[in-house]
């Protein structure tokens, strides 16, 4: 979970970034996990670097996805990382009326692409 935390620090919660994939694996008892492709820059190297990283989100309890198709999908508002109680969320540039929304119930009012999960985990593809 450390490196998890670290790549969205590094990446500046992929700020300006874009969504580049969101795939879904179905199991008996509908998804089963999420994941999440985002290109973006890492702001911790030196230069004007920017890659691709995955984020997956397993034992996946609710997902929502409102994105108009056919354009590039920008990151504006972040993608957030937050835990409530036993179940991680990512947000996909959701926006709130704080950075962070406060409780499950504001995400699932106000967000329009997230998924809440069980476990969490994102890691560079290049």
């Amino acid at each position: 979970m450390e490196r998890t935390q670290q790549i969205f620090a590094q990446y500046h919660r992929f700020d300006d970034g874009a969504l580049v994939s969101f795939e879904q694996a179905y199991g008996p008892r509908g998804v089963q996990s999420v994941r999440i492709v985002l290109y973006a820059r890492n702001h911790e190297l030196e230069g004007n670097i920017w890659r691709k990283v995955a984020i997956t989100v397993g034992d996946v309890r609710e997902l929502m996805i409102k994105t108009p198709g056919n354009f590039i999908n920008r990151i504006c508002c972040g993608v957030k990382l937050l835990r409530f109680g036993d179940v991680w969320c990512v947000d996909v540039d959701g926006t709130y009326a704080h950075d962070d929304p406060a409780t499950l119930e504001e995400v699932r009012r106000d967000g329009d692409c997230y998924v809440i999960g069980g476990t969490v985990e994102a890691i560079e593809l290049d």
